[in-house]
């Protein structure tokens, strides 16, 4: 189960899961109709009422849309929720639009030099403590892809974390998946991981000598790294490098 996901234990979570999943990656496509609620149970092995209630989270999530007499339809991509952290979990990088890995990015750019530079001028040594632990992580992971981003998702919360911004870590529910969302989409070669080590270490270094300018900066760095990154791997979804702070 994701962070503050629907749960996926049970089979009224798997329907919830599978289903959504399908839709999210194009399997069932905006304007098609769902099997019907009799069709569904079987496939699932699931009461009718499991399956409704199942249909009632996904259109909660803006993801379908049960209409009485002409069944369930899959809403457009533009009605969906795409903040949800299940609807985040369900997208593979590799199926994501050139949009919305551009926007990933962009959303990124407005928060994370911000929460860099606030962490600098408000985070205490137990912040700290865990933005190093983040780091030493990314360190010893090598060139293991897995290991380092999940390292790398690590460090960025804990930033969001030391900012001491009540809203900024609220958002960490919807950042995380977006952060693992956007490294896996990005051209990154596993040699480049120790530059990115580097690269986060000099935010690291910022917000520990309490530099907000320096902290921010090296943020700033890493966004244009990443911007540069999503390009290679998709030209399409090509961003202004070095946007202004």
């Amino acid at each position: 189960m994701k962070k503050n996901g629907y749960p996926s234990a049970g089979l009224h979570g798997r329907v919830v899961h599978d289903i959504g999943a399908r839709i999210v990656s194009g399997q069932i496509p905006p304007g098609d109709t769902l099997p019907s609620e009799g069709e569904l149970a079987e496939t699932y092995g699931a009461s009718r009422s499991a399956i409704r209630e199942a249909v009632k989270v996904l259109a909660a999530k803006g993801l379908v849309e049960p209409r009485r007499r002409s069944g369930t339809r899959v809403r457009p991509r533009d009605a969906w929720n795409l903040l949800d952290p299940d609807i985040l979990g369900w997208h593979s990088p590799e199926a994501l639009i050139p949009s919305f890995r551009r926007d990933l990015v962009e959303l990124r750019w407005a928060i994370e030099p911000a929460a860099a530079e606030l962490a600098a001028r408000r985070s205490q040594p137990e912040d700290r403590a865990l933005i190093q632990e983040a780091l030493d992580e990314m360190e010893k992971a090598g060139e293991d892809p897995r290991a380092f981003y999940s390292a790398d998702v690590r460090f960025h919360l804990a930033v969001f974390a030391a900012s001491r911004n009540a809203l900024i870590e609220r958002l960490s529910t919807i950042l995380g998946p977006l952060l693992t969302m956007s490294f896996q989409a990005q051209a990154r070669r596993n040699r480049a991981f120790p530059l990115a080590v580097g690269d986060h270490r000099a935010v690291y270094e910022g917000i520990a000598a309490g530099d907000a300018r320096a902290a921010r900066k090296a943020m700033q760095f890493i966004m244009n790294q990443s911007a540069r990154e999503l390009e290679a791997a998709s030209p399409e979804a090509a961003i202004a490098a070095d946007v202004p702070a």
